[in-house]
């Protein structure tokens, strides 16, 4: 998709406030080296964006879903640790050694098909996936983790063991029974092995956060908590000592005044009871901004202004309180300076997640790192 760069409406990242959440998250998990995950367009704050801001605050690494994500990141110029932890075709293995990434291996079937396609120049960085409970991907029981490390034991110049790791389902949630039988299992596997790995990697933004004391945190693999969203939804902390990354920003385009029983946008839902002023505002669900944020109001300026009739895709409109000149800013999301639109309640007014709604906004958004 193009980048529209040649228009008002963008997205802007936080430097300050990226890294303050990352000193909350290292202080409260007493983690020396974080994994910060990146993956999904860093949940729609953007790949590259993200990977820029993560380098200049220092971040340990990063955590992606897909080869492809890990390879825009090395032609992009980062040099730093990056671990995939989604599911990776065995026949790509030499383009992760080619490009220094960090595999997931989920099987012993795995490094038995990958072994084919290495050539040996190098050994492949692997990472064992044990499944304590989440039920995607990995390895069950401890039998396979011992063969797996023997098979790479007995082919070293094709694979080094740099690390372990599990995923927690229910690491942000008050009831800790479910979280207590994953860790169970993960730890009776590890208890099992001859030696271990330098990296231990079990802690996402729920365990960093609120299991410090129960699970290795060296190393910490974390997404939603450094983009400012409180892991648990304010169930487990008030989180006011995050800061959310995000702001949407556009500026009017156009403002007329139109009299009563005119309809605003497709299908008219929306009609003029009197003379009002109506602002057009250039975003549109073709930028990921979900039609249900119609009748959400947002601010023009310091006004507060609802969102009116359904959302095109290029275009949505907003009510004014009085005529406001175009290129007036508007904030969708997060601060101007004196108010905010905080990003729970506008994710909730879509029926959504924070982190779902910041992940359906498109490529078109520029994705601009401030402060």
């Amino acid at each position: 998709m193009v980048v529209a760069n040649l228009r008002t409406s963008r997205i802007e990242i936080s430097k300050q406030a990226l890294a303050n959440n990352i000193a909350v998250t290292m202080q409260t998990s007493h983690a020396k080296h974080m994994f910060l995950a990146v993956k999904a367009n860093g949940y729609g704050h953007g790949l590259l964006t993200m990977a820029q801001a993560a380098v200049e605050l220092g971040v340990y690494g990063l955590a992606v879903a897909v080869v492809d994500e890990g390879l825009a990141l090395r032609q992009a110029g980062i040099t730093i640790p990056i671990m995939i932890l989604g599911y990776t075709e065995p026949q790509y293995a030499e383009i992760l050694v080619q490009n220094n990434l960090i595999v997931n291996v989920v099987s012993l079937d795995w490094l038995n098909q990958a072994q084919g396609f290495l050539t040996g120049v190098a050994p492949l960085q692997a990472s064992l996936a044990v499944d304590s409970g989440m039920n995607r991907l990995g390895m069950r029981n401890e039998t396979e983790v011992l063969e797996s490390i023997d098979f790479m034991s007995n082919h070293r110049n094709l694979f080094n063991w740099v690390g372990i790791m599990t995923h927690f389902a229910t690491a942000d949630s008050s009831d800790v029974a479910y979280f207590n039988k994953q860790l169970h299992r993960f730890n009776v596997i590890i208890k099992q092995l001859p030696y271990l790995p330098e990296m231990i990697h079990v802690a996402n933004s729920g365990a960093a956060m609120y299991h410090a004391d129960e699970v290795p945190t060296d190393y910490i693999r974390v997404g939603t908590v450094v983009y400012g969203w409180e892991p648990s939804g304010m169930e487990l902390a008030d989180g006011k000592n995050l800061k959310p990354a995000m702001n949407i920003k556009s500026a009017l385009s156009y403002v007329k005044q139109l009299p009563s029983g005119e309809g605003i946008s497709y299908s008219h839902i929306y009609e003029t009871t009197e003379n009002e002023w109506i602002g057009t505002v250039p975003l549109g669900y073709g930028d990921g901004i979900d039609r249900e944020l119609t009748g959400y109001k947002i601010l023009v300026g310091h006004e507060w202004c609802p969102i009116i009739g359904k959302i095109a895709m290029d275009q949505l409109m907003v009510k004014l309180p009085y005529q406001m000149p175009v290129g007036t800013e508007v904030t969708i999301l997060g601060s101007n300076g004196s108010e905010n639109i905080d990003i729970w309640d506008v994710a909730h007014y879509c029926h959504l997640e924070p982190w779902e709604f910041t992940n359906r906004l498109t490529e078109r958004l520029p994705r601009i790192l401030v402060d």
